[in-house]
């Protein structure tokens, strides 16, 4: 996934400040986390519980607030206060789904007394944050509806366009996705965050630096951004900085890491900046009239894209997410819910690829032109190459959309794509490579 900075808008100390909903009065002195259990028990909301529901926010303690403030919702189901709090809470836990419906039932629902204009005054900040979690799960389409619904009702607002142009580059409109972001920096030229995000519009070294500089001129102390652009002129030649970064103790960060490594290769990668350039150039790579390989399809966006230099495809995937945890990440994250994406002249292999690739690949199929390894696990991923041996040659074009950048990266396609190299006395020549959607091309030496 790229490396796109959003902020989620939070209303809270607004509602707490102007919220009339209150169903009793509770006296209370104390903010801890038994008197919440006690109010939740009780089914009482007023304006000591909001406080203390907005204090328990504030210090991070998300799963109490999302048990508690779900406790409270069956006594208030239409508390703006509520559901305002669950979706910013359920977001922050990645938990998209549920961020969705608490925000959907805020906009629909018929405010209770007193917060009819606090509702009005909400609505651009919900929108913009469903949107947010829209785009996270991959409904690019209802993503792009809410956050021109967020514009449409608040025309100067510098978040909402930044939230806007990432979705735009999700969907390879990299134009759209410039304008927004430019906008964003108008109306708000002192927030660092749409200028990183700029960055992934851009097409050379020259450009991303500048914008980088920018950037941390709004935010000196943005760690990612201090080490991309010292990554960047280390890549330019000027390792100065880089290695000032080293000596100061941030060597062991994932993406010194990566630019680290980048560095060792005999010859220096070409340095891309969003999925589709690196894409374009996967095609120029790769031998012509092949076959297009996709192991881990979600969506679709990137098997639709690289299908238009192709005529046959075969994708494989769950589409019911991730079969088991990554880092951070739960298993079934990154599901389609089930839906397989129709595309012309794509095939898609439903199922684990422990049960689907075996079997697929002992029918003799065409050599491929791109690979593209989107299935994040090294299990998966080793299991992809190992299985799909038969169709690599040194003209295949191998795409990694997880190599490296993330933490303990080495450990994940990385580490599968060595592993295979090593058990088949195989080598490979890195193409490209992008510190912004962690990506890394190549070609097998066979």
């Amino acid at each position: 996934m790229q490396q796109f900075q959003h902020n989620h808008t939070s209303d809270l100390s607004a509602t707490m400040a102007a919220s009339s909903v209150s169903l009793s009065f509770v006296p209370a002195t104390h903010s801890n986390d038994e008197q919440l259990e006690q109010l939740a028990d009780c089914g009482l909301l007023d304006e000591t519980s909001i406080e203390l529901l907005k204090d328990m926010f504030e210090k991070q303690q998300y799963s109490l607030v999302l048990s508690i403030a779900k406790s409270m919702l069956k006594e208030a189901p239409n508390s703006i206060f509520l559901l305002n709090i669950l979706g910013e809470t359920a977001a922050i836990l990645k938990r998209n789904e549920e961020a969705v419906d608490y925000y959907l039932a805020l906009i629909d629902c018929d405010p209770v007394d007193g917060e009819r204009l606090r509702k009005k005054a909400y609505l651009p900040n919900v929108h913009n944050n469903l949107s947010i979690a829209l785009k996270d799960l991959g409904l690019l389409e209802e993503a792009e509806v809410h956050i021109c619904a967020a514009i449409n009702k608040k025309p100067r607002f510098a978040l909402a366009y930044n939230t806007y142009g990432t979705i735009l580059n999700d969907k390879a409109d990299l134009k759209g996705a410039q304008e927004n972001l430019l906008k964003a920096i108008a109306l708000n030229p002192t927030d660092y965050i749409p200028y990183w995000n700029l960055q992934s519009t851009v097409t050379n070294l020259d450009q991303a630096s500048e914008i980088l500089e920018a950037c941390l001129q709004q935010a000196p102390g943005f760690q990612k951004g201090v080490i991309a652009l010292a990554g960047l002129r280390a890549f330019s030649g000027d390792s100065s900085h880089f290695n000032l970064l080293k000596n100061k103790g941030f060597a062991d960060d994932p993406m010194m890491r990566s630019i680290q490594w980048v560095l060792s290769l005999p010859n220096l990668p070409e340095v891309h900046f969003n999925r589709w350039s690196i894409f374009d150039r996967a095609v120029e790579w790769a031998a012509p009239n092949r076959t297009l390989y996709e192991f881990g399809v979600w969506m679709g966006e990137s098997f639709r894209y690289l299908m238009r230099s192709h005529t046959k495809g075969f994708g494989f995937d769950t589409f019911l997410g991730l079969p088991e945890a990554w880092r951070t990440v739960p298993a079934g994250a990154y599901t389609s819910f089930g839906r397989v994406p129709e595309i012309d002249g794509g095939e898609f292999v439903v199922g684990e690829f422990s049960d689907t690739l075996p079997s697929f690949f002992t029918v003799k199929r065409p050599k491929a032109g791109i690979m593209n390894f989107d299935a994040d696990l090294y299990s998966s991923t080793l299991c992809a190459l190992t299985n799909a041996i038969s169709v690599i040659d040194k003209e295949t074009v191998l795409i990694f959309d997880e190599f490296i950048v993330n933490a303990d990266w080495e450990q994940d396609e990385y580490r599968a794509l060595n592993e295979f190299c090593a058990k088949n006395n195989f080598s490979y020549d890195v193409l490209a490579v992008s510190l912004y959607t962690k990506q890394m091309v190549c070609k097998i030496r066979l």
